[in-house]
């Protein structure tokens, strides 16, 4: 295919994207100076297509994602600017966010950090409470059409199939969207509504809570689910998890429309009031707004010599916990990486591979690495969760310490990590340009995430060389690690 350099008055930049119908590119309008998305088909494309759409249909649905989308403004619906044609191209031309899918964040078997959870969840309410009051249902909720930006932001993107009040594009009888989301009406073919929107929340907000789907396996045998089947109680697969969260999710997934919430608003309230008990009437704070931006910290690129696995479940280590991205790992290690993975996801999230294996790189036994852990989890009640854990471990397999095998103790263990154990703060003496020069300098390699981390750092030492090492030591790359110490005159 020739190379593109411009479609209307937009300059062509770059491919975001692309599927068997059209091309997302990188754009930019110069009438104005913004960058855009600019989501295309081509209708020559669109001959002969296998799941019985006419192409006529397909730009149906385009135009209607543009006046669903173009209608509802926003912060986290992802917005609509502009829709065209242009030769045998038609456009919309769509807010840039640099994000993530949803989907890219979730381990299987692994739970999100709860605070993430409701932070996303929140955002994804309040959005939709939003479009419903002004007559659009999206229709197709999912991770994939939930972009994740760098400071924990969420964007809904994706209106192509929206149900848009006195629309007549999606008529009762049509069954559209995406399977294992999918609510009982959308496959019976009835009317939707909001809530239907509601149900697919509902199912979302429990894979993240429990690291499965409620409702898994082939199309006909998830409708059957859908429609018929009630999926495990959330407290009985994540025990951590309070009773109230199941009556939440109970009502979200009603399989009668009538049955559920009436409003995103009113689920968002009945899921404050859920955390609010899972937490003693302690609401989300500053430590939970990290712990967030954290969690959703952008999957690294897999090494190119390293086999693939499927999106968003491997930085360094496989979804199933495999110590094998451990390589460099004494050997006591790698029989426990798996457990110390899954219990550390349980505290903040996907990021809890990157940490695993930075922390492993000089660890010299369990209790050391666990020291070494702890300064990453944000709460007291999180820290001493996973101390509980780790003594799960040590019983399964059958240990007291694993000092004897290293042959040294945990004596060995840095200063900083035993005194944050302790839980004894330590004071901040170093000065806001040293961190903010540090910060700047960190992010380069790792986008916003390193405002979070420098705070962090700066909790668990004064010294600034201390300070510069904790901050290197979130760059797996040793060259990186190399050329910001460089960087910061510490090399």
């Amino acid at each position: 295919m020739a190379t593109i350099d411009r479609i209307g008055k937009y300059r062509i930049d770059g491919v975001l994207g692309s599927g068997a119908m059209g091309v997302v590119y990188k754009a930019y309008d110069a009438d104005i100076a913004r960058t855009v998305a600019l989501k295309t088909i081509r209708h020559e494309l669109l001959d002969g297509l296998q799941d019985g759409l006419h192409a006529q249909d397909i730009v149906a649905r385009f135009r209607n994602e543009a006046q669903a989308s173009g209608r509802l403004v926003h912060p986290n619906i992802v917005a609509v600017y502009d829709f065209g044609a242009y030769g045998e191209t038609t456009y919309i031309a769509m807010e840039y966010v640099d994000g993530t899918p949803l989907n890219a964040f979730l381990v299987k078997d692994v739970p999100m950090d709860l605070a993430a959870s409701i932070t996303c969840i929140t955002q994804l309410l309040r959005a939709l409470d939003y479009a419903h009051a002004r007559g659009v249902v999206h229709r197709d909720i999912k991770p994939a059409n939930i972009l994740i930006t760098g400071d924990a932001q969420v964007k809904i993107t994706d209106f192509g199939i929206a149900k848009i009040e006195s629309s007549t594009l999606t008529q009762v009888g049509a069954v559209i969207g995406t399977p294992s989301y999918m609510s009982p009406e959308q496959f019976k073919g009835e009317t939707v509504d909001g809530r239907s929107d509601l149900f697919a929340v509902g199912i979302v907000l429990y894979q993240m809570l429990t690291g499965v789907r409620p409702f898994t396996g082939p199309a006909s045998t998830v409708m059957h689910q859908i429609i018929h089947e009630i999926p495990p109680r959330p407290s009985e697969r994540q025990p951590s998890l309070n009773p109230a969260f199941d009556g939440v999710l109970a009502k979200a997934m009603a399989k009668r429309i009538e049955d559920r919430y009436a409003s995103a608003q009113a689920f968002l309230d009945a899921l404050n009031a859920a955390y609010m008990q899972q937490t003693g009437g302690v609401p989300l704070t500053d430590e939970d707004n990290e712990r967030t931006v954290l969690a959703f910290q952008r999957p690294a690129v897999p090494e190119p010599a390293r086999p693939a696995y499927p999106t968003g479940a491997s930085q360094s280590m496989p979804a199933t916990g495999s110590a094998s991205g451990l390589t460099s790992a004494p050997e006591w290690l790698h029989n426990l990486a798996p457990d110390l993975q899954t219990a550390l996801s349980t505290q903040i999230g996907p990021v809890a591979k990157l940490v695993l294996k930075n922390a492993a790189r000089d660890a010299v036994d369990l209790d050391d690495l666990c020291n070494r852990l702890l300064p990453h989890i944000g709460s007291d009640a999180g820290r001493t969760q996973f101390q509980d854990s780790i003594r799960d471990i040590k019983k399964k397999h059958g240990l007291s310490t694993l000092a004897t095998m290293s042959g040294r103790s945990q004596a060995g263990a840095p200063k900083t990590q035993l005194t944050q154990m302790t839980g004894m703060p330590t004071l901040l003496q170093l000065s806001p340009e040293l961190m903010e020069a540090a910060q700047m300098k960190l992010a380069v390699y790792i986008g916003p995430i390193a405002k979070v981390l420098a705070k962090r750092a700066a909790k668990m030492t004064a010294n600034a060389d201390e300070f510069y090492r904790l901050l290197a030591e979130n760059l797996p790359d040793p060259q990186e690690r190399a050329r910001f110490l460089k960087d910061v005159g510490r090399s």
